[in-house]
């Protein structure tokens, strides 16, 4: 009886040290299930002009930012992130391109100028179920405004990369002009007066002939995106619905405003729009005031090293901007339609996002000074972004400011790019098509067989081009094409040579190398500035478009030259894209072994 009673508590003894121990097994087992729960997998990033070699240079804080973003998820969540590269030249073509050969990237860049395309084109899926929308770095303004449609997000943008429009200027050289700082336009803003009509009194003041040879030589105002000048107006050439509908809005007086006051300040000559001038006027004292985004204030005195002083205020709004909505741009974060790991992609564009707020937000914001910092944040609460609905129209954006030039009136310029801006709008409403990923097989053109079919001449206007196979001599090797013209009979420019699309294939969403040897056969017209190009066209008929720009220049007759370049992120997956050939200034050349590769990372 003892012994029962001895072997029950002992019984009990070993249940009880079992059921502690069994205990300690299941509190072990579950930090392991809760931490393969954040096991997200590998992802791919995209985000132009980055590579691995960003990360070594310790002051770019930005790719610092997203190296610690990388290294956090990469940490917690399990998974590698696979770095996409390519250049800032037509970079949205590798979004559709891995799209296409079904392989889309996770995280996408895109911002304001990729709006709404990226949408109605489908290159994106929203967010909502997988982004933090309530984190606190997010700039919901811009994100409800351009990148929301039929409710849902499909970009997440960062608070830093908010960016606005302001006024630089030359305070010393207005006081040395006698302006008084009190008319100034910082002063000028804060009192409730800076707008159109003070802005065009101040930049007609201090436009002057310095050297007294009767031309100017300074300018009031250096602006080369006049059309800020609509946006200033509270307006955009297209307006765009929340379902991501575009319409044209050139008949708009508000626009036809906007960009009366920028053809006035052209042809008045108060206003210079080119580029290199503008963008150093301030530096050299060739302008008086600058229109860029808020950012330039660290090139002027910290890049440039503008001596004088610099002050800043907002652009002046037009009179039509009732509700005082300044013009700002930003960027962000999606996911492609497909993307293989949504999850991971969301989680860390919260990452990347934070990331950026926390190290980098603006690399130069603490630099700025606090007045400028205090626009930022006031007028971020009436930012609208033109750049968005607008993009729509591509480059016609930048044919409407050269036609400001030629044209007799603003209503003359719209109505000549009319046709044109709503192609593009059409365009831009038509359903998606499927991509469909054509592969490139790599080939090369000799003329050894003694045929030329696979050319045609691209330019029949130009009556002194003739093709023709030449050997001997003439030839570069063997048997050559040889291409008689004459730049003196027939212009500058001879679009010379088109491969046909049914002979030579050559698909967009690829990157090219190309090369050929040439040689001319008589002296070059113009020494200096003959030269061949190429390019890489999407037809032969009129209005065709044109991708990359090789170039190399010819000195010598009886030289062979050997010509290499690439051609890459063509926007265009047309089925008759060819590779164009011409010559500048030139006369008869011959040309031989044609080459082309694709690129491959």
């Amino acid at each position: 009886m003892m012994r029962s009673k001895v072997f029950r508590k002992a019984l009990v003894f070993i249940v009880s040290i079992a059921m502690v121990l069994s205990f300690f097994v299941v509190v072990k087992k579950a930090p392991d299930s809760a931490e393969a729960a954040t096991k997200l997998g590998d992802i791919s990033f995209f985000r132009p002009g980055l590579t691995q070699d960003s990360f070594k240079n310790t002051n770019d804080l930005f790719a610092q930012a997203v190296k610690k973003a990388i290294d956090t998820y990469q940490k917690n969540y399990g998974g590698k992130v696979k770095l996409i590269y390519s250049d800032w030249n037509n970079w949205d073509t590798k979004i559709i391109t891995r799209m296409a050969a079904g392989d889309p990237i996770d995280v996408v860049f895109g911002g304001s100028g990729n709006f709404p395309r990226f949408f109605t084109k489908g290159y994106l899926q929203p967010i909502n179920n997988y982004v933090d929308l309530k984190a606190p770095y997010l700039n919901l303004r811009a994100m409800d405004q351009i990148f929301k449609y039929n409710g849902k997000y499909y970009l997440a943008s960062q608070y830093g990369s908010n960016h606005f429009w302001v006024v630089l200027y030359n305070k010393d050289l207005m006081l040395e002009e006698g302006i008084d700082e009190s008319e100034m336009p910082l002063a000028l803003y804060k009192k409730g007066k800076w707008n159109w009509d003070t802005f065009v009194a101040l930049a007609k003041k201090l436009t002057a002939d310095t050297n007294g040879d009767g031309k100017v030589d300074r300018y009031g105002v250096g602006c080369w995106y006049p059309q800020i000048f609509v946006y200033s107006n509270g307006v955009t050439y297209v307006n765009v619905d929340k379902n991501g509908n575009a319409k044209l809005n050139f008949d708009d007086p508000r626009v036809q405003k906007g960009l009366n006051l920028a053809q006035k300040g052209i042809k008045e000559g108060w206003m210079i729009t080119d580029w290199n001038t503008a963008s150093t006027g301030l530096a050299q004292r060739k302008i008086a005031m600058y229109i860029e985004r808020w950012y330039n204030y660290d090139d002027q005195k910290f890049n440039q090293k503008v001596e004088d002083e610099i002050e800043v205020a907002p652009i002046p709004l037009g009179p039509d901007n009732k509700s005082k909505l300044y013009p700002f741009e930003c960027d962000g974060y999606g996911i492609s339609k497909g993307a293989r790991n949504p999850k991971g992609a969301g989680k860390f564009i919260n990452i990347v996002l934070e990331s950026i707020q926390k190290y980098c937000d603006d690399p130069g914001i603490k630099r700025r000074p606090k007045y400028l910092q205090d626009f930022h944040k006031q007028l971020a609460k009436y930012s609208f972004y033109p750049g968005s609905p607008d993009s729509v129209l591509g480059n016609l954006v930048w044919d409407i400011n050269g036609a400001l030039f030629n044209a007799a009136s603003v209503s003359s310029a719209l109505a000549g790019l009319k046709p044109q801006a709503e192609q593009a709008v059409r365009e831009a409403n038509a359903r998606p098509e499927k991509p469909v990923f054509r592969p490139f097989k790599p080939f090369t053109i000799n003329f050894d067989n003694g045929k030329m079919d696979m050319f045609t001449i691209l330019d029949k206007t130009k009556k002194t081009v003739k093709l023709s196979i030449v050997s001997g001599k003439e030839a570069i090797k063997g048997k050559s094409l040889k291409v008689a013209c004459d730049s003196k009979k027939d212009g500058e420019w001879i679009d010379a040579l088109y491969t046909l699309p049914s002979k030579v294939k050559i698909y967009g969403w690829h990157d090219y190398k190309i090369s050929f040897d040439v040689k001319l056969l008589k002296a070059p017209p113009k020494p200096g500035d003959t030269y061949i190009y190429a390019q890489i066209i999407n037809s032969n008929k009129p209005g065709y478009k044109s991708y990359g720009w090789i170039t190399f220049k010819l000195d010598k007759a009886n030289t062979v030259y050997h010509v290499e370049g690439t051609i890459a992120g063509i926007p265009d997956n047309s089925t008759t894209m060819g590779l164009k050939i011409g010559i500048h200034w030139g006369t008869d050349f011959v040309i031989d072994n044609i080459k082309v590769e694709e690129i491959t990372q």
